[in-house]
């Protein structure tokens, strides 16, 4: 594929990204049990790679790839991106790809041209805890890398060709912490490409392969337009900020705003625009607090669903995917510290409450389903709807 078709592509990427083909997640085939079992609750740990097209010397789109040296205690001898966690340093995700690309590869962004064009779907490895942003850019001209010593034993430049749908993938089984395990490879230049990165991959593979978008892009990150807010956790220096959003639309909710690490924001033009939070549906409570659904078990009681507790959006930017993106975010957060579902509720009285019809209608395209009505607690003389969202 020329890089012309490639940068036309990714031009503008649309709202709904592509999945990438499911042959490529690994699944467990020695057991029906879980391929990563729950872990302790935790703050999720921040982290972004760099997903590089550039054009080679003949006009076709190339990506940037590296072969990590055998000797690393994680991740040992395999193909990824160049990225890894957040230093505190870093101002957005976009910051930290970049930093880690130039101490990996020794990357220069102004020398070849990079201009970052959005994202792919964050996406959150349980294993580890990291929440990874798949930062994507284009550069002008082929980079000047060299690999690191001690990190990076060579550096891959694949064409985009091997990651289109119709590229072949290799069904590989091995046994990964005594769990026999089977999933999709691309066979690369020698290499054997599989998990997250083949994913990330396998995503944008399906991206390139689509028309070209004439929507705007969404999600950059860092935001790059007014109208385009990026989503990301919320910082500690934010609740100056966070206090004035809601006392504008929803001044209640302030009294219960959980800490800041349990928070995502949507951000505009350094105004916060969208503000979601979770928590963990069995956390000590307030007696005087009502809950309801007290009686609710769930089969994964040994490790508790999460709980979105807060989503708001401001009014005059809804019905623009922003509640979906922070929804997004919160799901991933709360399934890479071992939640198995995501619960969220509503009111169920359409008659007395008419927006809680809207409320449903979110929450259902969005990947949720109807779990349980309450009609014992009674909170402020109404139902309870509960919803659950499974996190595979």
């Amino acid at each position: 594929m020329k890089f012309e078709d490639v940068r036309e592509r990714l031009r503008a990427l649309p709202r709904e990204l592509p999945a990438a083909p499911a042959i490529l997640t690994p699944i467990r085939i020695d057991s029906s049990e879980a391929l990563f079992p729950p872990r302790p609750l935790a703050p999720v740990r921040q982290a972004a790679v760099l997903v590089l097209l550039f054009p080679d010397e003949r006009g076709d789109g190339r990506v940037l790839l590296t072969a990590r040296v055998p000797e690393l205690s994680s991740h040992a001898g395999e193909v990824s991106f160049p990225g890894g966690s957040a230093e505190p340093d870093d101002a957005d995700p976009v910051a930290t790809a970049l930093r880690e690309a130039a101490e990996e590869v020794g990357l220069d962004p102004k020398a070849c041209g990079l201009r970052v064009v959005g994202a792919l779907d964050r996406f959150a490895i349980p294993v580890s805890g990291f929440r990874v942003t798949p930062v994507v850019a284009l550069a002008e001209r082929r980079p000047d890398c060299h690999p690191a010593p001690g990190e990076v034993a060579r550096i891959i430049e694949p064409p985009v060709e091997a990651f289109l749908p119709d590229a072949p993938v290799e069904l590989e089984e091995r046994v990964i912490r005594e769990r026999l395990i089977r999933y999709g490879v691309y066979p690369v230049e020698g290499e054997r490409v599989w998990g997250a990165t083949a994913r990330m991959l396998g995503q944008l593979g399906a991206l390139l392969a689509t028309e070209p978008a004439t929507e705007p892009a969404t999600e950059p990150p860092p935001a790059t337009e007014a109208n385009e807010p990026a989503v990301r956790a919320a910082r500690v220096d934010d609740r100056a900020a966070i206090d004035a959003f809601l006392a504008a639309i929803a001044p209640e909710l302030n009294a219960a705003l959980p800490p800041a690490f349990d928070l995502f924001v949507a951000e505009s033009s350094g105004e916060i625009v969208g503000l979601a939070s979770w928590a963990p549906w069995d956390r000590p409570r307030p007696a005087d607090t009502p809950r309801g659904f007290d009686r609710l078990t769930f089969d994964e009681d040994d490790h508790p669903p999460a709980e979105l507790t807060l989503l708001a959006v401001a009014p005059q930017l809804r019905s623009r995917g922003i509640g979906r993106r922070l929804t997004n975010a919160v799901a991933e957060a709360a399934a890479g510290a071992g939640s198995p579902r995501l619960l969220a509720w509503t009111l169920a009285d359409s008659d007395m409450h008419p927006s809680s019809v809207a409320a449903r209608a979110f929450f259902r395209s969005n990947g949720f389903t109807d779990l349980a009505v309450d009609r014992r607690i009674q909170a402020r003389g109404e139902d309870r709807l509960l919803l659950s969202r499974f996190l595979g």
